[in-house]
């Protein structure tokens, strides 16, 4: 029997990722793709790999342990493609890649570290600002990759997962506005609120969900500035809403405390776009290659202070 890479590759992007639409998403294809390419594999192989049942899907015992094998194929055949880029002509050059403000606390900097370690002689040239102008810089060709809110249903650009992150609610460590360190949603009608300016994700993430469970929280200030904003929750001036890594330093510090919210658990999820692969320099594919490895080995997950390089 002689395998196809082409089958295996699609086989272990959906095992890795647990679903369909994710793997169609990284491999910049149809889910119904995805969905053909396993379904030939098991055909050849006389071997049932997934499980499907709606939406969700999951290994059968056949199919984890060939994923296990199949892994570490992948892992050499990646390692491989990166060591001839840096051992190639494509080693200079200028990439221009835009972030919306959270993603360049915690996700931006460990992954220009790693980069520049590989390709030193490429510039970077990082712009940020919220989720929406992130995403019309690079519909208008200012930047090349972006890095925010995942989307994948905006047709105008390509988005490759990366992971998601929990969204808290944080006061001041003494707060007399938020006494307590557990709340119910209803109580979020009676707390004033300091959030981003619109077109922040993480602000429509928070606001259109309690909208939906009937909540309208009390908006007292909005900034564009992260730090303007933890600056004024620091004083008391009203509670806000951050992915955990981006407080993180403030909770230690004991600057700020997590409120816990009893049935509001929001997150966000958070991918690369660009408008096509094809166009892509070879820098942009390679910091998309490092991306991807470094989604594999769950590096991105980590708090930023525990990640190393």
């Amino acid at each position: 029997m002689n395998l196809n890479l082409n089958q295996l590759r699609y086989f272990n992007t959906a095992a890795k990722f647990k679903s369909i639409t994710k793997a169609a998403a990284e491999l910049c294809v149809s889910p119904a793709a995805v969905t053909l390419q396993i379904k030939n594999f098991e055909e050849a192989t006389g071997v049932r790999l997934i499980i499907r049942s709606g939406n969700t899907m999951r290994l059968t015992d056949a199919g984890q342990k060939i994923y296990e094998r199949v892994g570490t194929i992948f892992e050499q055949i990646d390692g491989l493609e990166t060591f001839i880029m840096s051992i190639g002509e494509n080693k200079k050059g200028i990439l221009k890649i835009g972030c919306s403000e959270t993603a360049n606390i915690y996700v931006i900097p460990l992954l220009i570290k790693a980069f520049k370690s590989i390709y030193p002689g490429i510039k970077l040239v990082v712009d940020r600002g919220t989720s929406a102008e992130m995403f019309e810089s690079l519909l208008n060709n200012k930047n090349e990759l972006v890095i925010s809110q995942y989307n994948p249903n905006d047709k105008r650009m390509k988005m490759r997962y990366m992971g998601q992150k929990d969204i808290i609610m944080v006061a001041a460590k003494k707060s007399r506005l938020l006494p307590k360190d557990e709340i119910s949603a209803q109580e979020l009608n009676e707390i004033p609120l300091i959030v981003p300016i619109i077109g922040s994700a993480s602000r429509e993430i928070v606001l259109s969900r309690l909208n939906e469970i009937g909540v309208t929280p009390k908006v007292v200030m909005e900034s564009s500035s992260i730090p303007f904003i933890k600056d004024f929750a620091c004083s008391d001036e009203g509670a806000s809403f951050f992915c955990r890594d981006v407080v993180q330093k403030e909770l230690v510090d004991g600057l700020l405390k997590e409120v816990r919210i009893l049935d509001f658990k929001p997150i966000i999820e958070y991918g690369v776009a660009y408008l096509k692969l094809s166009n892509l320099s070879q820098a942009a594919l390679a910091f998309l290659k490092m991306i991807k490895q470094y989604v594999e080995q769950g590096m991105l997950e980590k708090p930023l202070a525990d990640s190393s390089v």
